[in-house]
């Protein structure tokens, strides 16, 4: 229950979790499936699927604690370098 001084509003729980893909989030499954069709489609490197699966459960471990760890690193990856002088 939210409160709000006098008024109290039930919230689901489901309103506040993120939706996820196979237990991470968008847009890291994403790009394990884009690496994994050039990889192993495109280059047919078939020994690619090991590396591939290692790093989607690595990634379901990291979001079993925090559902926003993988987002947070695709930021920081993202983020355009400053120089200080």
């Amino acid at each position: 229950m939210v409160d709000l001084g006098d008024y109290k509003q039930p919230v689901h729980r489901s309103l506040l979790q993120r939706e996820m893909l196979g237990g991470i989030p968008q847009a890291g499954l994403i790009l394990l499936f884009v690496l994994g069709v050039v990889f192993v489609y495109g280059l047919r490197m078939y020994f690619m699927l090991a590396p591939l699966i290692v790093l989607y459960i690595i990634m379901r471990a990291l979001t079993k604690r925090d559902q926003w760890l993988i987002d947070i690193v695709m930021d920081n990856i993202m983020q355009k370098d400053k120089l200080i002088p």
